[in-house]
């Protein structure tokens, strides 16, 4: 646990059972339950709150005919949530290892504190300009791709810059072309003061989004997209179809059609592979050329 402010000290935690099994994963329920505890008697921002939605679904719910009622608003605002970051995806060369982090999705409307020592922790992995708020979780699991799948520990020693696996993890980050890339991760335990920013993490984010089924982002020649369909399980890979054209992009998730579209500019497809881990399905796409996409799609 890595909390917001700094005058508290990063904590390892020890799960209560060891969790082997991704169906019967309770982590993320104990991670709602920390959140839910710790938003009890805090305000959030509806104004900011509705902002977020119609930047993330392209729905202006404040507009007539898309005002959200007064109870169904409501229960919005008192619902907890979990938004997951995937940070190292298990590959060979992690030793199939995933990292991610957990944090309160509602943590812009709440006006959490920025967490310091997060976001400087994943900027030294090579997510130029990302930052979190409020308390976050971090952990790590094991994920081959095919059977197995399980938590592992995540220490104290391993909340560093220092620590192999960023230097692991800004590796596979420049080097996204290779062929056996595979999941995500979770979170667990931490150390103070442990990130250090440089200047050279600190250069302007490229352009990025959100819609209603996915989010976006790139760095270099690398572009991610990451899906939000819920109920996705390890098992579902058969029923994710995954098509990369020389600039399309068609996905498929339990017959759902979640994106098929001309991309902004060519890729190359070869290069192109995805993943679905700990219920989150992405996709990862190299440029054909090395420049900045103002959007994702062609056409939006």
């Amino acid at each position: 646990l890595i909390p917001a402010s700094a005058n508290e000290e990063i904590q390892e935690l020890e799960y209560a059972e060891d969790v082997g099994d991704l169906t019967k994963d309770t982590f993320r329920e104990f991670i709602e339950t920390y959140f839910r505890r710790c938003s009890q008697g805090q305000e959030v921002d509806r104004s900011v709150l509705l902002k977020q939605l119609q930047e993330r679904t392209g729905v202006d719910l404040q507009a007539e005919g898309q005002k959200l009622k007064g109870e169904d608003l409501d229960r919005l605002l008192q619902s907890t949530s979990v938004e997951i970051f995937p940070v190292q995806l298990p590959t060979k060369a992690s030793d199939f290892h995933g990292i991610s982090v957990y944090c309160d999705d509602k943590g812009i409307a709440k006006n959490l504190e920025e967490n310091p020592r997060m976001s400087g922790l994943v900027q030294a992995c090579g997510y130029v300009g990302q930052t979190f708020r409020g308390d976050c979780f971090i952990g790590r699991i094991f994920d081959d791709n095919e059977e197995e799948w399980r938590r592992l520990d995540f220490t104290l020693k391993d909340v560093s810059t220092d620590a192999p696996w960023v230097a692991q993890t800004r590796k596979q980050r420049e080097n996204r072309s290779a062929g056996d890339m595979s999941s995500l991760a979770n979170m667990a335990g931490v150390k103070p003061n442990a990130a250090h920013i440089n200047s050279a993490m600190l250069q302007d984010v490229a352009p990025h989004g959100e819609t209603e089924k996915y989010s976006w982002r790139q760095a270099g020649e690398e572009v991610e997209v990451t899906f939000k369909k819920e109920g996705l399980q390890k098992g579902d890979k058969t029923q994710v179809k995954v098509t990369f054209g020389r600039q399309n992009l068609k996905v498929e998730a339990k017959g759902e059609v979640l994106i098929d579209a001309e991309l902004f500019a060519p890729i190359q497809p070869d290069e192109a592979l995805w993943t679905l881990s700990d219920g989150v399905l992405q996709v990862s796409m190299t440029k054909a050329a090395d420049e900045t996409w103002s959007r994702l799609l062609k056409k939006e």
